[in-house]
């Protein structure tokens, strides 16, 4: 603890420190959540034991076979639920987007490696039943935060291998991802995760290898840490030269929080982009 490098660290994880005005936007977050429920009740979607071990799936009225945003919300995986964020959806959905919010039983009940796979079957659970939910096969994934990491290691995933050789993405959105875990043990976030170098390692997105060719758009706040930057930027050119068709994009002032209601924002550069990689050949 007297270690100068663990305080410095902890500082730019502490995202919610960092950003005074955070209880105002998250009580936003929480209005506008019941709004988004109450106007768009989701179809609940079991893929194992539990409440958390669901999937919300928000359906456009009147679009035959729409096409799939997965957003997996964050909360360094120790925190949040998945319809913390249902909001998000409402704009997709005006644009015929369906929208799919995969939950999973947190840290440290869970280890995170089993948090993963529970996200791994999430996903694979609803691709199986797509066609029986009425929806395309046409997917972008994407989170934030912790849900960054998560879209990334899901995007990497050798699906194959699972039996479900035809499951890719027509693009990967992460915003504001911590895609590399070893910086985090010298944080109290640890506390919770349990992750010693080895497994923080193998967990990390950053050295995950993505499908050949696969388009990703990593997000982050301009005015988010120097670490978070580092993050995204550092994710973008591992990835790239991985061989993925790999873009950063910074959006100028907005902090750890602000970047994620840019989900929300249709005529905004986040949403533009995700637009784009999920209907763009």
């Amino acid at each position: 603890m007297g270690d100068p490098g663990y305080g410095w660290l902890e500082k730019q994880y502490a995202t919610v420190t960092a950003v005074p005005e955070f209880p105002a936007i998250d009580a936003r977050w929480a209005r506008a959540m019941a709004a988004a429920v109450a106007a768009h009740p989701p179809r609940v979607v079991p893929y194992g034991e539990g409440e958390r071990r669901a999937i919300d799936v928000f359906l456009p009225t009147g679009v035959a076979d729409p096409p799939v945003l997965v957003f997996v919300h964050g909360g360094y995986w120790q925190r949040r639920h998945r319809r913390d964020t249902a909001w998000i959806a409402t704009p997709s959905l005006a644009r015929g987007v369906a929208v799919a919010m995969p939950g999973y039983p947190l840290c440290p009940e869970v280890s995170l490696a089993a948090l993963i796979e529970d996200v791994r079957i999430a996903i694979g659970t609803l691709w199986r039943e797509a066609s029986a939910l009425g929806l395309s096969r046409r997917w972008l994934v994407g989170g934030h935060s912790a849900g960054g990491h998560l879209a990334a290691t899901v995007a990497a995933t050798d699906w194959a291998a699972r039996g479900l050789p035809d499951l890719r993405f027509a693009g990967v959105l992460p915003s504001s991802g911590v895609f590399e875990l070893p910086p985090l043990l010298a944080t109290s976030l640890n506390t919770a995760l349990r992750l010693d170098l080895a497994t923080a390692t193998r967990l990390s997105a950053f050295y995950l290898a993505p499908p050949k060719g696969l388009r990703v758009i990593a997000a982050v706040g301009g005015a988010e840490s120097a670490e978070f930057l580092r993050q995204t930027h550092g994710f973008a050119r591992r990835w790239s030269q991985q061989g993925a068709a790999v873009a950063a994009l910074e959006l100028p002032g907005r902090n750890h929080f602000t970047v994620q209601d840019a989900w929300a924002e249709p005529e905004g550069p986040l949403f533009a982009a995700a637009w784009g990689l999920l209907n763009d050949d």
